[in-house]
């Protein structure tokens, strides 16, 4: 990257901040990306051992209490303004959303702030977990929303 250009800033979203596989996932990208082209953020429902290891490495995090994997009308609602929220303050070139909870809502509120990309890791579809014929129904078509409203999909 020239040095007359600016960096590309991204944010990275996710639920939980535990060192699971898509934890490590975002914490490999987050921690990889040249600093020099790259203005990284990782937006998180929680302080943890993933925001620990950010922070060790330098990278900002910033957490949304209300992002929970749960479903909870309220917090989601919550959640979804927030994010909305820091999409518009942050500004960035691109959002990368993990999880279904923070993909679901992230997506929505990344268009609404018009963020230029969007990009969706499907880490698993929580439609092929053991539920009710009418929860599974619920979070497919959820999941064909984000995938819709994401640029990129990567599964």
């Amino acid at each position: 990257m020239d040095k007359n250009s600016h960096k590309i800033k991204i944010l990275f979203v996710i639920t939980k901040s535990n060192f699971g596989g898509a934890q490590k996932y975002v914490y490999d990208l987050a921690t990889k990306l040249p600093q020099r082209d790259f203005d990284v953020t990782v937006v998180v429902g929680a302080l943890g051992v993933l925001t620990d290891k950010l922070n060790e490495q330098g990278i900002r995090a910033i957490t949304i209490p209300s992002l929970k994997r749960d479903v909870n009308p309220l917090k989601d609602f919550l959640s979804f303004v927030e994010l909305w929220k820091i999409f518009r303050a942050e500004r960035p070139d691109i959002i990368h959303l993990n999880s279904a909870k923070a993909s679901g809502l992230g997506a929505l509120a990344g268009r609404l702030a018009s963020v230029p990309k969007i990009i969706f890791t499907a880490h698993g579809w929580a439609f092929n977990e053991d539920r009710s014929h009418l929860s599974r129904l619920i979070i497919k078509i959820i999941s064909c929303a984000t995938v819709i409203l994401c640029h990129q999909t990567i599964a």
